[in-house]
């Protein structure tokens, strides 16, 4: 079984391409355990293994800033392939897990993450307002899956608006993928109840039930990526921040409820 998140790496002209090579090489060890579970396997003794090989890389499910480095321009605007085609072509029975969060949320977590210097709620806010004004300027002539995929609209939006239009990802790699191939999960769920969450995990891998010694391990792991104290001391973003990004994300968390058919993903609460 495999689950796979994600192998391309991002390449938006700035950076230099990753060579495949360095990429399918954090897999030697998984492939020398395969091979070694080979040679010893005999008709008395086959091959029995429950192992799961994968990687988690976040922005597989929504980062094609490189494709009009590799493709003409298309009439509409859209990009003819995205990830999720070149996966399906080497993994088409891939399980592929997806975290998310309340874009409103997570976009402001990524503003705290990744700015550097001079952060504070009003630079968050004059930051906002200049995407909300850039993504709604493409929008004004080109379509809504081509203006999420405009390289050069989300390289000048001063935050990562896009990345929060969950079902416009969604849609498309499900036009790739069975729905049945995914576990997409709510961080909010998952923080407030790890132990279940993980259950719904090892399920949904077919790895059986989680012993106490691993649920206890998972549970007492520290967070990853928590907020840093002098971002917490920004507190929380201004009020009419959150009103501004939930009018945005508002039609398009509808667009991802009904997808899922989950009204949790409304995150109205």
């Amino acid at each position: 079984m495999l689950l796979f998140a994600g192998i391309i790496q991002p390449w938006n002209g700035f950076h230099d391409r990753y060579l495949i090579e360095d990429y399918l090489d954090l897999f030697d060890l998984a492939a020398y355990q395969i091979q070694s579970q080979i040679a010893n396997a005999s008709a008395e003794q086959p091959i029995k293994s429950n192992m799961v090989i994968g990687e988690a890389s976040a922005s597989t499910m929504w980062d094609n800033n490189a494709w009009q480095n590799f493709y003409h321009r298309t009439a509409d605007g859209e990009p003819p392939y995205l990830i999720q085609d070149f996966l399906h072509a080497v993994l088409p029975s891939a399980k592929l897990i997806v975290m998310l969060r309340d874009p409103v949320e997570r976009l402001y977590s990524d503003y705290l993450y990744f700015i550097s210097a001079n952060k504070s709620v009003e630079d968050f806010h004059e930051k906002v307002k200049d995407s909300l004004q850039i993504f709604d300027g493409c929008l004004m002539h080109s379509s809504l899956r081509s203006c999420v995929y405009n390289c050069t609209v989300n390289s000048a939006m001063p935050v990562r608006l896009q990345i929060g239009l969950y079902a416009v990802f969604l849609w498309d790699w499900f036009t790739v993928y069975n729905p049945n191939q995914f576990l997409i999960l709510r961080l909010e769920e998952h923080a407030a109840d790890l132990r279940k969450s993980m259950h719904r995990v090892f399920n949904f891998l077919n790895l059986g039930s989680l012993t106490d010694q691993q649920e206890a391990a998972i549970i007492n792991n520290p967070a990853s990526n928590t907020r840093r104290p002098k971002d917490k001391s920004l507190g929380p973003m201004l009020s009419k921040t959150r009103e501004l990004l939930k009018h945005f994300y508002g039609p398009f968390n509808e667009k991802l409820a009904l997808l899922l058919n989950d009204d949790s993903f409304l995150w109205e609460q």
